[in-house]
């Protein structure tokens, strides 16, 4: 015969779960109370946008019947696309805050978010835009140059480009072609 397994007590509680236990059940009373007031929910009603409510009025709307029930939101400062406060994630950048979703290119308008960009004129760009608006060209095959950057005769060329028009060797750091040096014993006055 196979003993029954005895039921261990549940381990302790620790703050962390109390305080998330204690939170579900505020949030269940909450919950209950806007069942309870249909009307106030009435004032909140979301924007419409083809009958689906905008993230916008929706956190609005979250933010109004928490006030409501008492409890106070502390923004994270204010979207410098929107000026709406921000109370979830920011993104601090050119010395303001914004939404994440706010925080875009200034030429395609795609999300920047937390992605790397360039800073031009108190203006953000995303990396592809910033190197087609403003890199240098390079003067034999007019891509943007993107790292390293060759400036002779008035104009900027990749490194590799700059090349002799006769034989087409790449001019090394001496302006001569690379393949044009020989090794001789002979010694130079």
């Amino acid at each position: 015969e196979i003993p029954e397994p005895k039921e261990s007590p549940p381990p302790p509680k620790t703050s962390a779960a109390a305080q998330l236990d204690e939170l579900m059940a505020h949030l269940c009373e909450m919950q209950a109370k806007a069942a309870v007031k249909p009307d106030v929910s009435k004032k909140h009603l979301p924007d419409k946008q083809g009958d689906k409510p905008s993230l916008d009025s929706m956190l609005g709307g979250l933010e109004q019947d928490l006030q409501d029930l008492g409890i106070a939101t502390v923004p994270k400062g204010h979207c410098a696309s929107c000026q709406k406060p921000i109370a979830g994630k920011v993104i601090h950048a050119l010395g303001q805050a914004w939404h994440p979703e706010h925080f875009v290119c200034t030429h395609c308008k795609e999300e920047i978010g937390s992605s790397p960009f360039f800073e031009r004129n108190g203006l953000a760009y995303c990396p592809k835009d910033y190197h087609h608006l403003f890199s240098p060209r390079c003067a034999y095959c007019a891509a943007p140059i993107l790292d390293k950057v060759l400036t002779a005769m008035d104009q900027t060329w990749h490194p590799e480009h700059f090349f002799c028009s006769h034989c087409g060797e790449v001019f090394g750091a001496e302006g001569m072609p690379l393949g044009s040096f020989k090794k001789t014993s002979r010694a130079f006055p």
